[in-house]
């Protein structure tokens, strides 16, 4: 009830009640506040990154390799006449192209149909320094680098690519080495006969062999680089030396291991190593004892053992005919039934325990 109509009907009872008692007029109503009410901002909504097209929906773009060099040989021989390996992609079947050195003949060949990239053999050039092969396919055109380089000079070697060796710049290194055979082996020994011995930190470099957590080289007091290319573990060690210490170690080991046998990528061309640092040593003026650890043997019935034999024959016999110290691990460790063994039937690749701190000793002696 309104206060209006309360006093109105307060006023009608009193003008008919006349004297009577008077009526209290009713209580005022209070007023009623108005409700309060507030906005509330609403939250910001995240903004949501554009979602990519699907796979399904967006159209495929092939992205082609650029031709380049594969393969090539780590070192060879003044004369010698050798060939590298160029890698190229089939974009347009049955396109003409060309590949040559400059100022060389220029080889032809036809892309096929049924091939996705292809390969092929271009000799090497005889002139050292960079040279650049322009290969050419269809109205396209690149330039491939390659370095030859004297033995007995500084090496780039930085890195390898595909397990060859390259320089800062990824361009393909060959050394190129004088070979060495009886006659002139006895002609520079005369000139090399005075050089003196250098007296820097011995240098340990290749395969520490490890096994168990342990390497051959634990407690080595050297400049120890081990090489973890296992393909071709001595194209590593080219990289490994390229960098040699000033003044030179008094004694360089180089440890083959095993690894490129178990890699299946060994080649007789391992032993060309001992040549090649033995000029570059030569050319410095000084000729550090380098030592050659002659590797173990595999387990006797693996079938790799005939293959080891031959390969330590040749390291062995090329590393004393060009004045290495050969220090042999198998004499050391001792058969490898013993000397790899855990426990029965379980064998680690390389000597461990017992045999191998032996080994460690023994190369610990030499430096």
């Amino acid at each position: 009830m309104s206060l209006y109509r309360s006093v109105v009907i307060w006023s009608v009872l009193v003008a008919l009640g006349g004297a009577g008692e008077a009526v209290a007029p009713p209580p005022a109503t209070p007023p009623v506040a108005p409700p309060v009410t507030t906005t509330t901002p609403p939250t910001a909504l995240a903004v949501i990154p554009a979602i990519p097209p699907s796979p399904s929906t967006a159209p495929g773009v092939r992205i082609w390799p650029e031709p380049r060099f594969s393969h090539w040989p780590a070192v060879i021989y003044v004369g010698e006449g050798r060939n590298c390996s160029y890698e190229l992609p089939v974009r347009t079947p049955g396109e003409a192209g060309s590949i040559a050195w400059e100022g060389g003949a220029v080889l032809p060949f036809v892309l096929p149909s049924a091939a996705e990239r292809i390969s092929g053999l271009i000799d090497l050039p005889a002139t050292p320094g960079t040279n650049v092969a322009k290969l050419t396919i269809g109205a396209k055109t690149w330039q491939l680098p390659l370095r030859l380089v004297d033995a007995s000079g500084t090496w780039p070697q930085r890195s390898l690519i595909g397990g060859f060796p390259v320089d800062a710049q990824g361009v393909p290194v060959v050394l190129v080495d004088r070979r060495r055979d009886p006659a002139s082996e006895a002609k520079w020994k005369l000139p090399g006969a005075d050089l003196g011995r250098p007296a820097g930190r011995p240098l340990v470099i290749g395969d520490p062999m490890e096994a168990l957590g342990r390497t051959a080289w634990s407690g080595l007091d050297a400049d120890c680089r081990a090489v973890s290319e296992e393909r071709y573990p001595h194209h590593g060690v080219l990289v490994a030396l390229a960098d040699l210490p000033d003044p030179l170690p008094r004694t360089i080991v180089w440890s083959p291991g095993n690894n490129a046998l178990f890699g299946a990528a060994w080649s007789e061309e391992e032993e060309r190593i001992l040549g090649v640092l033995r000029s570059r040593c030569e050319r410095l003026g000084t000729v550090p004892r380098l030592v050659l650890v002659l590797p173990p043997l595999p387990i006797a019935g693996h079938e790799l053992v005939e293959l080891a034999r031959r390969r330590r024959e040749l390291l062995g016999r090329s590393a004393a005919f060009q004045s290495w110290t050969v220090l042999d691990a198998e004499a050391i460790v001792g058969p490898a039934a013993e000397a790899n063994k855990v426990s029965d039937g379980v064998y680690t690749r390389h000597p461990n325990g017992a045999a191998q701190a032996r080994l460690a000793q023994a190369l610990a002696q030499v430096l």
